[in-house]
C-alpha cells in the first residue's frame, strides 16, 4: 500500500477512536508510569501522531503536552509501524539533529513500540506509540525490551475497549434517535388519522388475529383498552356489504390483488356510517403472512356527494327528477324491458292554464301549482312509476312494465283528475289541468328519443282534440283517447 494511502488510513483510524485532545485518563496514565518504572527511565509517554504534531495522551517526566511531528522520535515508530530502540540518539544519524536530542529534554535513550487498533475489516493499523525515554544513554536487556510489547498489548486492549464503548454509545444513541423518530412518526400518524378520520389494521393470517390503530377503534366507537373484538369484526358491516367485503378479502388472499371499496358500516353505538376500506397482503420471504389496510370514515363526504348527485339529478323547485336524470332512467328501463321482451309506457304531461296562473296570480302561485302537481305524482297510487319535471310546466312519467295497456287506462284517468288544481289569490281564481301524451316502447325497443317523440305527438294530438284529455300515439296517426 502506498505511504500516502497508509497515512490516510492511520489518520482515519485515529479520528474514529476520538482520543486526540481528550482529558487525561487514569488507565493511560497508569500505563505510562508502569513503563517508566519497569524500564527505570526518567520519561515515558503514550503518544498519538496526527498530520502536524505528536500529542501525549499520557506522559511522565519533563515532556510538553505536544510537539511538532517532524523532529519527534515517536514518528519513526508510527511511520514504520515497527519497534524502535536507540541506545544513544546523539550518535544515531536518524535522530542526532533532532532538537529534542540537541535541546530539552536532551533525549539519549529511546525505545518505542506501535499501538494498533483493529479495523472493521480485521486489519491492524498503528494509531499511536508507547515509549520510554531517558536523558542518559542506556543498553536495555532483552527482558527489559520484552516488557514494552506486553504493555503495548495492554494499551491496545484499552483502545479496543474504548472503541467498543464508543461504538456501543453510538449505537445506543442511534437507537435512541430511532426510537424518538418512531415515536414522532407514530404521533404524526395518529394526528393524521384523527384529521382524516381513518385508521390502519393488520390481520395475522397464521394467528388469525387482528390489531387496530387507535383510529380504527374511534371509527368503531370502541375503547382501545377493550382490545379488538376479533370474533365480531364482520358484524359491523351490514349485508350486502358484509359479503362484498369478505369476497374482496378472499380474493386478495387467493390472488394477492389489493382492493379498495366503499361500504356501509354500523358502529358499536349503532350509528350508521359510510367507510372506505383498503386491503393488501404483507409478504415475508415471498409468502403472505398478513393482510394490512386502512379504514376511513367518509360519512360526511359520502353524504355531500349524495347531496351533490341529488342536486345534479333533481329539479330544485319540485324535488322530482330533472330532465337529465329522466333520460338516464328511461335508458336503463328501456334496456331492461327490451331484454325481457316487455314494453313500458311513457306519459308526457303538459299543464293547461298554467300561463294564466303566472299572469293573474304571480310566479309564486305558479311555483306552488308546480309543487302541488309534483306531490300528486308522488302519491302511492303511482308507486313504481318514475316521475320527472322536464322543464317549465312539462312533466313526464315512466310507467313500469307491470302496468299493461288495460291497467293504464284507469291510472291515466285518475292522473288527469289529480292534476286538476284550483288556486286563488284574494278574489282571483285560476284553474289548471293537464293534457297527457302516451307512447309504448314495443315498437321502438331501446330508442328513448323515438319513444319521447311519439309521446310528444300523442300529447299535441290530445291538445288539438281536447285539453285535459289523454291520447296514445299510433303509427297510423290515429289516437285512442281516455276521457279526461
Amino acid at each position: 500500500m502506498p505511504d500516502s494511502q497508509r497515512e490516510a488510513l492511520r489518520q482515519k483510524a485515529l479520528a474514529e477512536i476520538a482520543l486526540l485532545d481528550t482529558p487525561p485518563e487514569r488507565e493511560f496514565d497508569a500505563l505510562a508510569r508502569l513503563a517508566q518504572t519497569m524500564l527505570a527511565t526518567s520519561m515515558s509517554s503514550v503518544t498519538l501522531i496526527d498530520p502536524e504534531r505528536q500529542w501525549f495522551k499520557a506522559r511522565c517526566g519533563p515532556l510538553a503536552p505536544w510537539t511538532e511531528r517532524g523532529p519527534a522520535l515517536c514518528a519513526a515508530v508510527f511511520e514504520s509501524e515497527a519497534s524502535v530502540s536507540v541506545a544513544d540518539a546523539s550518535l544515531d544519524p536518524r535522530f542526532a539533529g533532532s532538537r529534542f536530542v540537541t535541546g530539552e529534554p536532551n533525549i539519549r535513550f529511546y525505545a518505542g513500540v506501535p499501538v494498533r487498533v483493529r479495523q472493521i475489516d480485521g486489519e491492524m493499523v498503528t494509531i499511536r506509540t508507547l515509549c520510554v525515554l531517558d536523558d542518559k544513554p542506556s543498553e536495555p536487556t532483552l527482558s527489559d525490551m520484552a516488557v514494552l510489547p506486553d504493555l503495548a498489548c495492554l494499551a491496545e486492549a484499552l483502545v479496543e475497549a474504548r472503541v467498543v464503548a464508543r461504538r456501543a454509545a453510538e449505537s445506543a444513541e442511534q437507537r435512541r434517535l430511532a426510537v424518538e423518530r418512531l415515536e414522532r412518526e407514530r404521533r404524526q400518524v395518529e394526528q393524521a388519522e384523527r384529521m382524516a378520520d381513518m385508521g390502519s389494521y393488520r390481520y395475522d393470517i397464521e394467528a388469525r388475529s387482528t390489531t387496530w390503530s387507535d383510529g380504527v377503534f374511534a371509527i368503531h366507537e370502541l375503547p382501545a383498552s377493550g382490545g379488538v373484538p376479533n370474533a365480531e369484526i364482520m358484524t359491523f358491516f351490514p349485508e350486502p356489504d358484509r359479503s362484498t367485503f369478505l369476497d374482496g378479502v378472499m380474493r386478495t388472499l387467493d390472488t394477492g390483488e389489493p382492493f379498495e371499496m366503499e361500504v356501509d358500516f354500523v358502529t358499536a353505538k349503532r350509528q350508521r356510517r359510510r367507510v372506505r376500506c383498503s386491503c393488501e397482503t404483507e409478504l415475508s420471504k415471498g409468502r403472505p403472512v398478513a393482510l394490512v389496510g386502512v379504514i376511513q370514515d367518509i360519512t360526511e363526504r359520502h353524504a355531500l356527494e349524495e347531496r351533490l348527485r341529488q342536486q345534479a339529478s333533481t329539479d330544485a323547485l319540485t324535488q322530482l327528477a330533472n330532465r337529465a336524470q329522466f333520460h338516464r332512467v328511461l335508458h336503463d328501463r328501456l334496456r331492461d324491458a327490451d331484454a325481457a321482451s316487455q314494453e313500458l309506457a311513457v306519459l308526457l304531461i303538459d299543464l293547461d292554464g298554467f300561463k294564466g296562473v303566472n299572469d293573474a296570480l304571480g310566479h309564486a302561485a305558479g311555483d306552488d301549482v308546480l309543487r302541488r302537481v309534483a306531490d300528486r305524482l308522488r302519491r302511492p297510487c303511482h308507486d313504481g312509476c318514475f316521475s320527472a319535471r322536464l322543464g317549465g310546466d312539462e312533466f313526464a312519467v315512466i310507467v313500469p312494465t307491470e302496468v299493461g295497456r288495460v291497467e293504464l287506462a284507469p291510472m291515466v284517468d285518475r292522473l288527469l283528475r289529480d292534476i286538476e288544481i284550483v288556486t286563488s289569490n284574494g278574489d282571483q281564481i285560476a284553474r289548471v289541468s293537464g293534457t297527457v301524451g302516451i307512447a309504448w316502447s314495443g315498437a321502438v325497443g331501446r330508442d328513448g328519443d323515438s319513444l319521447l317523440r311519439q309521446a310528444d305527438a300523442g300529447l299535441y294530438a290530445a291538445k288539438r282534440s281536447s285539453k285535459g284529455s289523454a291520447k296514445t300515439y299510433h303509427p297510423s296517426d290515429t289516437a285512442v283517447g281516455f276521457a279526461g
